[in-house]
């Protein structure tokens, strides 16, 4: 019976055929999907801090799990979107000017 577990090359394969292609270079490509990756945690990690200064303001302990059960109302994850946007076209900006 064959293992259900997966090698790290049949993974990295699997990663590498659901990867968009955007430049010649595969290297290139590569590096921008890592630049991608560390920008979303960028977002997640500022969307957490924004939670922990408002349940500070609120006088709530800011705790992992009062952050993980935060529900953000509609004018926050508009701010929060909008500052995504912001930190993603100043992100790429270069990029866009050279394609």
């Amino acid at each position: 019976m064959k293992s259900s577990t997966k090698t790290l090359t049949e993974i990295i394969t699997e990663q590498q055929q659901a990867t968009p292609v955007y430049f010649d270079d595969p290297m290139t490509d590569r590096l921008l999907t890592e630049v991608l990756r560390l920008a979303e945690e960028v977002c997640v990690l500022r969307d957490r801090l924004d939670t922990s200064e408002r349940l500070a303001a609120a006088g709530t302990l800011a705790t992992r799990d009062a952050v993980d059960e935060f529900a953000p109302d509609a004018d926050i994850i508009e701010s929060r979107l909008a500052a995504h946007r912001t930190f993603f076209a100043q992100t790429f900006a270069e990029l866009q000017r050279r394609t």
